[in-house]
């Protein structure tokens, strides 16, 4: 879902474009730019494509995709069936969303070409998908990739908190091999403790809260940053 992101680049360089032109003119500052394009743009995930009529610019809103997305995507991979994990899983997977669109506003205002914008947002997210923790659990990264990249990898955070949400609590049968990935006390009854999954890819209960707030930060610092970028070229 988070290379949905990349289908924001149009919509934002035009934007951009249009608030080169208009900050010439004295109209508003970067600042105005930043927090109106955050404002307007939050609720929609922005969708360019070209008609053989004049170019149209749709607008989904972004809760919908989520929802669309999570009905059959959730349901049908036997999650946890229970309405407040379901929706603690929208939840990650808006932030996720959020974030993804933040970071295609810092690289669209650095390298304002949309073939260029669009290889390192795309770059980004396959790095991000790399050092999430879903390939390589987070405690066997070597040290360069998990203090430079992992600990800013808003997948990354997005993952521990779906993680939690799935297996926290709950355990799974084991077949008729007993023979378990995930040793616990339950090994002896031939089932899986979802608490031993987690603990195999290091994470600990109890943090939701800080994982949202990680992951609102992280949507603030991109977006600092690309007011930063507008700022020192706004002559």
């Amino acid at each position: 879902m988070s290379f949905m992101a990349v289908a924001y680049i149009p919509s934002y360089l035009e934007d951009r474009a249009r608030y080169i032109k208009e900050r010439a003119n004295g109209l508003y500052d970067p600042t105005a730019f930043m927090l109106a394009n955050f404002i307007t743009g939050m609720p929609f995930l922005c969708k360019h494509f070209h008609l053989p009529s004049p170019k149209v610019v749709t607008y989904t809103p972004l809760v919908v995709i989520v929802v669309l997305f999570s009905l059959p995507a959730y349901f049908l991979t036997n999650l946890t069936p229970t309405a407040t994990a379901f929706f603690r899983w929208i939840l990650h997977l808006f932030l996720d969303l959020l974030c993804a669109e933040s970071l295609v506003v810092l690289l669209s205002s650095l390298t304002p070409i949309f073939v260029v914008a669009l290889a390192l947002t795309a770059f980004a997210n396959g790095l991000w998908m790399c050092v999430g923790g879903f390939l390589v659990p987070k405690d066997q990264l070597n040290v360069f990739w998990r203090y430079v990249f992992h600990y800013i990898d808003y997948q990354g955070y997005v993952f521990e908190g779906m993680m939690t949400n799935e297996f926290h609590g709950r355990s799974y049968s084991g077949g008729r091999d007993c023979r378990c990935l995930y040793p616990s006390a339950l090994e002896s009854e031939c089932r899986i403790a979802g608490d031993a999954v987690l603990s195999s890819y290091g994470y600990r209960t109890g943090r939701m809260g800080t994982v949202v707030g990680i992951l609102v930060g992280i949507m603030v610092v991109y977006r600092l940053l690309g007011w930063i970028v507008l700022y020192m070229r706004r002559t």
